[in-house]
């Protein structure tokens, strides 16, 4: 080896270390939470229509949103989007278009301003069937082409009523919608609820980074706690804005920064009532899968909170 190269290898780990510290800039201001003023229910004839009929009921109550309600089914048989009219104050149907259940829903979207939809998943088929064998192609479209944020809604037992009174902001890497994720978990979350913020590194991606760490220097050693540590700090805007606004809003904060351990959600059999809240920058392939691989495996609600989302 030669002299110089030392030196490289210096200032590649002195170059690493300044971008964790990057983002130690002080205090951050509390955010704004985010609430829904006009939703989107889509219906599907699955068994996941009754939980979505019960958030878009409960999205009403709380926060006085008008509901449109879409059946998006590729080939419907009788009309059930009256029973939702009638269940839901301020509700009403809209007019289903051509295509493939996606296009309904993205066109819908184009043609009336909504700040939220409500989806049930898998779409078209009941959840106690399928389980974690696929999140479905209109979801998986949806990823891609959502331009506001999603409520992905699960199973039964896991109603949005039960499950905003412990959200939880899920981050897999640095994104430019953490905050707004964040804000909408607060919009959301119960009054005396617990939010938190899981820094997920998962075990495949730890292993590959501490490989490359240790690889780098003789003697070199990347612990759990120590990539942790990294971790909080590489997060440390949105970890002090969560942690201000959890204050003025008089909720409880945690952080977990998890490092080579199974992240959440947790799973099917778990019966703990949860909100996930999912930053997701959509120009990013593994932000894409991250995302996909949450829902796929979560029995809980999911709100995605896509890139592209109008800042302000």
């Amino acid at each position: 080896m030669s002299d110089s190269e030392p030196n490289e290898v210096d200032r590649g780990v002195d170059e690493s270390m300044r971008m964790f510290e990057k983002s130690k800039v002080g205090d951050e201001p509390a955010l704004q939470p985010i609430k829904p003023a006009r939703v989107l229910l889509v219906l599907d004839g699955s068994s996941q229509d009754k939980s979505g009929i019960a958030a878009a009921g409960f999205l009403r109550e709380t926060f006085n949103v008008e509901t449109l309600v879409l059946d998006a089914r590729p080939s419907p048989d009788g009309d059930i989007t009256t029973a939702v009219v009638d269940a839901v104050s301020g509700a009403r149907p809209i007019q289903r278009g051509e295509g493939e259940s996606y296009e309904m829903i993205l066109a819908a979207l184009q043609t009336h301003a909504v700040d939220l939809l409500v989806v049930p998943c898998p779409f078209g088929r009941d959840f106690d069937k399928v389980g974690t064998d696929s999140a479905g192609t209109v979801i998986d479209v949806l990823l891609s082409r959502c331009p506001c944020p999603m409520l992905v809604i699960r199973r039964e037992d896991q109603t949005l009523a039960e499950c905003v009174g412990k959200v939880s902001v899920v981050v897999g890497a640095e994104c430019d919608v953490e905050l707004k994720a964040a804000a909408w978990a607060f919009g959301l979350s119960a009054d005396d609820a617990t939010v938190t913020l899981d820094l997920v590194v998962e075990k495949e991606q730890y292993e590959n980074i501490k490989s490359i760490v240790e690889a780098l220097s003789d003697g070199a050693t990347l612990d759990p706690e120590s990539f942790s540590d990294a971790l909080t700090k590489t997060h440390h805007s949105i970890h002090g804005a969560m942690a201000k606004t959890a204050t003025e809003l008089g909720r409880s904060y945690h952080l977990r920064p998890l490092a080579g351990e199974v992240a959440p959600p947790n799973p099917l059999q778990n019966r703990d009532q949860t909100l996930l809240v999912l930053p997701l920058e959509v120009d990013d392939r593994f932000g894409q899968g991250f995302a996909q691989d949450r829902i796929r495996r979560s029995p809980h609600p999911v709100l995605v909170v896509p890139s592209h989302v109008p800042q302000g």
